[in-house]
């Protein structure tokens, strides 16, 4: 074979490679991708069909591919293009009918759907077309027209899937889930296993608050097609709803991949869920793809909470602040609180926290709509004030945190409270005579006594919310143990049954020897009672024997016992020790 007639071949050979290759993507292709959200492709698809092969029909889908992605006036000179092509397209009038009616000129669009209409009324898809145009636009919609129309559609052809799509879409219009899940289900029929169709179905669950089956109606559209991004993006929905954050993330991303969007909204939402699931270095990634491209100030407030999560402050303070002055709307409470978190990371003044910090989150708890939300932040500045050992603030932090939400107030809630409360009391020292306050003696007595009373009612509330827990007794008898006169409590034995209910719950304890410091000042109490108020010698000798096990080198229960000469003691109060254990959770 000469040289030419190689040439020749190979370029035979190619074009009838770009021939086929050309062909072998249809409009069907390109609605496949619209379908799936793959706007990029679908729009490179229609583009090269349009220039390769100038047609009527090709202009028409171009034009419709304008309209799924917003582009009206694109749309437009792609009908009109049409028209030019062949003035008896009546696909194209049906899209100019389109863009009139999004355009709110329903008068324009019914002209030109009334006509496309009795010109090829016996032509399915037109028919399917004009009443799809019905549903497309939120506030130029025609329900009942639409499903008349596309009703006439499928008694054209029967199999005509997208025509029952449509109809679907127009009952939710009107709110009729059942009958679009009805219509959806023919789309089925008519193209089974069709994951356009599943997914919708999934919609109208989820929009129901049916999650099992719009979960069940996802999987099904992603195993009829892998490719099927929107499922993706409505399942991440889903698993949002469901706070499992991570699966959310996850199955935003794919969405992302499987549509190959560039929308920046589409990418703020990425961001969004990524956030959720503490993966904040990926959201400010997000946030950078996007940043310059966006004109919404949430994207300043995405930077300030990843950044605070991140443990950059200072680029935290900087995007908030900039986000309360520019969308002063917007703020919610969780602004102020990632704002004040931000200020307390930054505080060296040993406290742990800052006192701006501290006033922007009690605002953000104040501007909660969930009082359970304002009561978890109202707790939160508590431990910050409780680690501080501020305990004035702490008592009232956690006062207001309990008041707002009582009924999932956990027993570590009153537990902290109660501490707050007992060392506050243990702060207002009794004055000697030496003393300038001497003479407030009695008022700083009541104060005390007072507190460590309303410190005694919280415990009692953590003994209640966990009765199995021997610390809660022990935090009754010590608060009651110091609210009164020593002698007066020993006498009427006010500490008693909550020093014996510890000793009860400690002795059952696999391993009591964790709770030696609480059982010597419970076996010391309960002996010095039974020996000296109750008058029970046999009772008390068998306290003393327990005190000096826990505590062999104790002189009173030596000498109670005969085993040393010492001089007696009562059990000496000892505010604040043993220190305090965390209650279990409950």
């Amino acid at each position: 074979m000469n040289r030419n007639m190689r040439m020749k071949l190979v370029v035979l050979v190619f074009g009838l490679l770009a021939f086929v290759n050309l062909h072998a993507q249809t409009t069907q292709d390109g609605l496949a991708l619209i379908h799936g959200e793959r706007y990029n492709e679908a729009g490179q698809l229609f583009k090269k069909l349009a220039e390769t092969t100038p047609s009527a029909d090709n202009q028409y889908y171009l034009g419709y591919y304008y309209i799924k992605t917003n582009n009206l006036d694109e749309a437009q000179k792609a009908f009109e293009k049409g028209v030019q092509l062949d003035e008896k397209s009546y696909l194209n009038q049906v899209g100019l009918g389109t863009i009139a009616l999004a355009k709110g000129d329903r008068a324009k669009a019914k002209e030109l759907f009334d006509t496309a209409e009795k010109k090829k009324g016996k032509d399915a898809e037109v028919l399917y077309r004009i009443g799809e145009a019905y549903t497309l636009f939120e506030k130029q919609n025609d329900p009942a027209e639409a499903i008349r129309l596309l009703d006439a559609a499928v008694k054209r052809d029967k199999n005509l899937a997208d025509a029952y799509l449509a109809k679907g879409d127009a009952l939710m219009l009107r709110n009729e889930g059942g009958n679009a899940v009805t219509a959806y289900e023919y789309a089925l029929t008519a193209k089974p296993n069709y994951a356009v169709a599943h997914n919708s179905i999934g919609q109208i669950y989820l929009r129901g608050k049916n999650y099992n089956l719009a979960l069940e109606n996802y999987k099904k559209a992603i195993e009829a097609d892998a490719n099927f991004a929107p499922a993706y993006k409505d399942l991440a929905e889903l698993y949002f709803l469901a706070q499992k954050y991570k699966q959310a993330a996850e199955n935003f991303d794919l969405y992302i991949q499987k549509s190959g969007t560039t929308d920046p909204e589409m990418k703020l939402r990425a961001a969004q869920f990524a956030f959720t699931a503490d993966d904040y270095a990926k959201s400010l990634q997000l946030l950078e793809d996007i940043k310059g491209k966006i004109n919404n100030p949430i994207t300043l407030r995405m930077y300030g909470w990843s950044y605070f999560k991140t443990n950059e402050p200072d680029k935290a303070i900087e995007n908030l602040n900039e986000f309360i002055k520019v969308a002063p709307d917007k703020v919610i409470g969780d602004d102020y609180k990632y704002l004040g978190r931000a200020y307390n990371a930054k505080a060296t003044s040993g406290k742990g926290y800052d006192s701006t910090g501290v006033l922007y989150i009690l605002k953000g708890a104040d501007m909660d709509t969930s009082k359970a939300e304002a009561a978890t932040t109202y707790k939160e500045v508590a431990t910050l004030y409780y680690t501080a050992k501020d305990y004035p603030n702490a008592a009232a932090a956690f006062e207001k945190g309990i008041a707002l939400d009582t009924a999932k107030a956990t027993a570590n809630d009153y537990y902290y409270k109660g501490l707050a409360n007992f060392q506050m009391a243990t702060a207002n020292v009794l004055p000697t005579a030496a003393d300038s306050n001497y003479a407030d003696s009695a008022k700083i007595a009541g104060m005390r006594r007072a507190l460590f009373l309303k410190s005694d009612s919280i415990f009692a509330t953590v003994t209640q919310k966990l009765p199995d827990w021997p610390y809660g007794y022990y935090w009754r008898a010590s608060t009651l143990y110091n609210a009164y006169d020593r002698q007066e409590n020993i006498d009427k034995g006010i500490s008693a049954p909550y020093y014996l209910k510890l000793t009860e719950l400690a002795e059952k304890d696999p391993d009591p020897s964790k709770y030696k410091s609480y059982l010597k000042l419970a076996y010391g109490y309960l002996a010095f009672y039974n020996q000296t108020t109750l008058k029970d010698p046999a009772k008390a000798k068998e306290y003393w024997e327990k005190l000096l096990k826990v505590d062999p080198d104790n002189a009173s229960a030596k000498e109670a016992l005969g085993l040393a000469v010492a001089p007696a003691a009562q059990p000496a109060a000892t505010p604040g020790k043993p220190k305090p254990a965390a209650p279990k959770k409950k």
